[in-house]
């Protein structure tokens, strides 16, 4: 009897012990998330909801910045991530198999199943650079010249050929050199002098172009008047699904010229399909309850915004963005709606 009132006990103890941690890790749950280079809008937001939602929601992100997309989303088919930030033009890539994923069909499939959106925004200006005294003047002279054009694995090369062909007709490789290097190691080139033009997708304003600006004096290379183009409304806004941006005059250190015509790349922030819908709803919430904080946190993250929540989004929602957004009374487009 006595053995049996000490196991009773035990278990006791041990089912409130149980519980108690459950209810501990409930109230600090952790959230692992990819991101790209930490200079970079999409980063720079979810850093500052790595602060509002453990103040708000008990929930916390641990970012890991420098990452591919194109790789880090194939994690969502393993379970090794709950969050991420994403760019449109990948997801029929990995939906079907295509481009990178060309080689591991199922792998990718089976990402792209497990991932749902819940809110997008214009996050990255392609900013086209050149040294003042390199004789660049406009997108027509790279002809023969060796152009960077992202890491090798990623997604931002058929952003820059799109861009680059629609403004001058030119096919890459062909009419001039294409470079493709990690971001940090394309950064090192330019400032070394080993290349000539330097593509690189970054918010308006964005330190990453002040680190050029002071080496010495540069200009940035636009699209001009072939933004008012029917090619470019086709490939660059419709399908890539990108937006129209201005990048003005004297945004940066040593930056010579006037405005400069470019286009934005959306980005969207991805969750697991299977986590649990009144956390993703909390989650949203508390990050449009804190817009203004959000706003004040960077000058490059107010683009982000409410009456625009679903900005370059090509992927189901999660029903737990669905809830939200159907609250606040946003009418969601119905390819969305999961």
């Amino acid at each position: 009897m006595k053995n049996f009132r000490t196991l009773s006990l035990s278990l006791v103890v041990a089912l409130t012990m149980s519980l108690a941690a459950s209810g501990a890790n409930a109230q600090s749950k952790i959230l692992r998330v990819d991101a790209t280079s930490p200079a970079g809008s999409p980063a720079i937001l979810l850093t500052v909801l790595g602060k509002i939602f453990p103040r708000e929601i008990g929930v916390s992100l641990q970012i890991n910045t420098g990452q591919t997309l194109t790789r880090s989303v194939l994690k969502f088919g393993t379970g090794d991530l709950e969050m991420i930030h994403f760019v449109p033009q990948i997801s029929g890539w990995l939906k079907n198999g295509q481009r990178m994923y060309k080689k591991l069909p199922k792998k990718a499939n089976k990402a792209y199943n497990s991932m749902a959106a819940i809110f997008g925004f214009p996050a990255s200006a392609i900013h086209i650079i050149a040294w003042q005294d390199s004789g660049i003047k406009t997108l027509a002279d790279i002809k023969g010249k060796r152009v960077y054009m992202g890491p090798p694995a990623g997604g931002f090369y058929a952003q820059s050929s799109s861009y680059l062909t629609v403004v001058t007709g030119y096919t890459p490789k062909k009419d001039f050199e294409v470079i493709r290097l990690p971001w940090g190691q394309g950064m090192q080139a330019m400032l070394d002098g080993q290349i000539d033009v330097f593509l690189r997708p970054t918010s308006i304003g964005s330190a990453v172009i002040n680190q050029i600006g002071a080496k010495k004096k540069f200009v940035l290379l636009g699209a001009g008047k072939a933004a008012d183009g029917k090619k470019w409304q086709k490939i660059m806004i419709e399908k890539l699904i990108n937006e129209n941006a201005t990048i003005p005059a004297g945004t940066y250190n040593n930056q010579v010229g006037g405005d400069v015509r470019t286009t934005a790349a959306n980005s969207f922030i991805l969750v697991r399909k299977n986590m649990d819908a009144d956390l993703i709803y909390k989650m949203l919430k508390a990050m449009w309850g804190n817009l203004d904080e959000i706003h004040k946190s960077a000058a490059v993250l107010k683009t982000l915004s409410k009456s625009n929540p679903l900005a370059g989004v090509n992927v189901p929602l999660h029903p737990g963005a669905v809830k939200y957004y159907k609250e606040i009374g946003f009418k969601i487009p119905a390819h969305l709606i999961p």
